[in-house]
């Protein structure tokens, strides 16, 4: 199941609970990159083979420097003062006292690598406490995206970023790795990565056998790994609960959404005409759906900071406006 398959199920089971088990008629796995299923997945095995399979995979971590376990941490580091939260999808350290972060993200988003760079710093500040050494553990942050944050690479797929000085690594102790799904599927797709046999392009294909609903590659079948993943994304293992949660979000962001749109482009629509004729109609309907949409913008923001459930982050995400609008409206409703 793709993005869109799962958000016509979460439409779908929003109208009629019953419409869950004709999905699971249609479709045998759930979409991995949604925030539930994704913690559920790689979260509810007690040793957590799949999680560390995958992030060994795609951070490329072999041999001596292999995560042989990890310990799951809570995932929220909460703000103090007037400092932001921080809400991970998955954060856990590993056998050797490492951090590892992972994060998925669905579809682009505005500040979305200021948002990395800030969870980064904030699981860096809460590793020293006072009275102890500067001395950091080696980082990870993992991103996997359904969308394409490095358009100007058109044949890579895994971007592995780290802070550089004149051509070598300045601090290789954080280490950020970000995979571009769609983009690797599109080069499988097209035979450009048939010769890539590494462990990332190997889960890369595993994933996208069941977000495209086909039979694994016979050569990954014989892997456990892959098998209790199929096992594990298979759709019927979720129920009520779980697409109760995602469809409540949904909805809060579809109301917030279409509420602040309608009465913002009403109200400058009104404001263009009063323009003038003719040529004050035409600048009208130009001006007025401007002032529309950036009334509906801002409705949509108020309506959801008032709400109280998204993040400024998130809410600004959600309305393709800049977090620094979002925040400053947030304060004008405060004041």
């Amino acid at each position: 199941m793709n993005k869109d398959q799962h958000q016509a199920l979460l439409s779908a089971y929003d109208q009629d609970k019953n419409n869950l088990a004709k999905y699971q008629e249609i479709y045998k796995y759930a979409y991995i990159l949604s925030d539930g299923i994704f913690k559920i997945v790689f979260t509810q095995d007690k040793e957590h083979t799949l999680l560390i399979s995958l992030v060994n995979a795609m951070l490329d971590l072999q041999g001596d420097q292999a995560i042989k376990s990890i310990t799951l941490e809570m995932q929220e580091f909460p703000g103090a003062f007037d400092k932001k939260n921080c809400i991970l999808d998955i954060i856990g350290t590993t056998n050797a006292d490492e951090k590892v972060l992972v994060e998925i993200q669905q579809k682009s988003a505005a500040f979305f690598r200021d948002r990395v760079e800030y969870y980064v710093s904030r699981v860096i500040e809460n590793q020293v406490h006072k009275s102890e050494s500067y001395e950091l553990p080696r980082i990870y942050f993992l991103g996997l995206l359904d969308f394409v944050l490095f358009p100007e690479e058109p044949a890579r797929y895994l971007h592995y970023v780290e802070e550089m000085c004149n051509g070598r690594p300045f601090f290789p102790k954080i280490q950020k790795v970000f995979v571009e799904l769609q983009k690797f599927f599109e080069l499988d797709d097209a035979g450009l990565v048939s010769t890539d046999e590494s462990d990332a392009a190997k889960w890369l294909r595993a994933i996208k056998s069941t977000i495209q609903e086909k039979p694994m590659p016979e050569a990954l079948v014989k892997n456990p790994i892959f098998v209790k993943l199929q096992n594990d994304m298979k759709l019927c293992n979720f129920g009520d609960e779980l697409f109760n949660l995602e469809v409540h979000r949904m909805n809060d962001l579809k109301f917030e959404r279409e509420c602040g749109y309608a009465d913002g482009r009403e109200t400058g629509l009104l404001e263009g005409k009063e323009i003038g004729r003719a040529e004050g109609e035409k600048l009208g309907r130009a001006e007025g759906e401007r002032i529309g949409r950036e009334a509906a913008r801002r409705d949509s923001v108020i309506k959801a900071l008032k709400r109280g459930k998204l993040t400024p982050e998130e809410i600004a995400e959600d309305n393709e406006m800049s977090l620094e609008d979002v925040l400053n409206i947030q304060k004008s409703i405060a004041n």
